[in-house]
């Protein structure tokens, strides 16, 4: 690691990029080899330097106080340490408010914790970084510590009490900061919730569409889908809303990539799998998933608790699918040919047992086949095999040998699917 930036302000120097660079690495890599990180890290630095110069100096000081407290101070330090808190009695708030944030923070249930986390982790974008404050953290607080920092506001008078002139990075300096950050609200975890690309993506029918996301992931697209795209500095997220996607996922162990769709969320760090969640149709409401390189873990839940870590799980290899239900129950795994995984790449549709109405709309996605059904007990036909999607003449001309159907000609130009007598 290499210290690559400095928060600087009043004359005070903060190292903090050392822990930054080796948390900002995007992929492994082979000896000797060298690739471009897929994001920009210089400027993921600048963005967390200047996200520290919005804060306090007093703040920052108290939190410095504090960790070279706990690493123990000398007789000197300690004398210094006092004076910085006679100084003035902002100083003393802030580090009483600083001590009382971060023992309200310890006494959390780690539950509750795991339960916040998750909340904030939705695809709503986070609210824009705010200056920290300890002096508003909590309850119960001094008037010094309400009021406004006149030192912070008007030309950093404060800062000349920040007691730093270090020559190399006291990481966990850096590491005690984010906490504190943290403890009173703001901080590392806002940071790292912080958006870094998001788009939403919505192929028509009869289109298909291949995408390269920012960290080097490809999605490969089917027709009528819609899918949100949500990139964060310390994960990646992807709802299905609507429709079919193969992933060819980057890997990055530090960035878990997560799929959500319906009652389904896929979990994995790098592979190659398919995911198809469809509200009419085949399997209508369910989620099938199928594994073509690698491996996924797949969770069933309501789209309610979405963001929760509760349900069934299931690990899932290549050559493996699984379907879960509409009710987020997963079924028992199934064997695939990874060659079938997301046929609809190689421009086939493959049916298995299935409805011959949903086979329809199946193939309604990929154009329009000018074929329609009005008899109930001829869309509830089943219907097996593999066929052309962007064929449906040759579909048409097959039905009448394979199920006991006609096709008869209207006069609005369409073809009916009718039962042959």
């Amino acid at each position: 690691m290499r210290c690559v930036g400095r928060f600087c302000g009043g004359g005070a120097v903060f190292p903090f990029s050392c822990v930054y660079i080796h948390k900002m690495s995007r992929f492994p890599q082979s000896p000797g080899e060298t690739s471009p990180a897929s994001f920009d890290e210089a400027a993921d630095a600048r963005e967390l330097e200047e996200f520290f110069r919005q804060q306090d100096p007093v703040d920052i000081a108290a939190v410095d106080w504090h960790t070279r407290q706990e690493n123990g101070l000398s007789e000197a330090e300690q004398a210094e340490f006092q004076q910085w808190l006679a100084a003035s009695p902002i100083h003393a708030a802030a580090f009483e408010n600083l001590n009382e944030g971060l023992a309200a923070m310890r006494a959390i249930p780690v539950a509750e914790v795991a339960a916040r986390t998750a909340q904030t982790s939705r695809l709503e974008a986070p609210p824009r970084m705010a200056p920290l404050s300890v002096a508003n953290a909590g309850s119960g607080r001094s008037a010094a510590a309400k009021a406004p920092r006149a030192g912070w506001q008007q030309g950093n008078r404060a800062s000349r009490w920040l007691p730093w002139n270090w020559s190399g990075p006291r990481q966990g300096v850096v590491a005690f900061c984010c906490v504190a950050l943290l403890a009173v609200g703001v901080g590392w975890h806002q940071w790292t919730q912080q958006l870094t690309f998001s788009h939403h993506f919505a192929v028509e029918r009869g289109q298909r569409q291949t995408v390269t996301l920012p960290d080097g992931s490809e999605m490969a697209i089917d027709a009528d889908t819609r899918a949100q795209v949500t990139l964060f500095r310390d994960h990646r997220e992807v709802r299905i809303a609507e429709g079919a996607v193969m992933f060819s996922v980057a890997p990055d162990s530090e960035k878990p990539f997560q799929v959500l769709a319906g009652p389904a969320r896929v979990t994995v760090v790098g592979t190659r799998f398919s995911v198809r969640y469809r509200n009419t149709g085949v399997d209508a409401g369910a989620v099938k998933v199928a594994v073509e390189e690698g491996h996924v873990r797949v969770a069933g839940s309501d789209e309610v608790k979405a963001d929760s870590q509760t349900g069934n799980e299931t690990d899932l290899t290549a050559g493996q699918g699984v379907t879960i239900a509409i009710d987020g129950g997963v079924a028992s795994v199934v064997a695939v040919a990874p060659n079938t995984v997301g046929l609809w790449r190689k421009g086939l549709v493959r049916f298995e047992n299935s409805r011959l109405g949903d086979a329809l709309v199946e193939l309604e996605r990929y154009g329009s086949t000018g074929l329609y059904i009005r008899d109930p007990a001829v869309a509830a036909m089943p219907l097996g095999g593999s066929f052309r999607i962007d064929r449906p003449a040759e579909f048409a001309r097959m039905l009448p040998e394979i199920l006991p159907v006609q096709l008869l000609r209207r006069g609005d130009g369409r073809t009916e699917i009718a039962n042959r007598p």
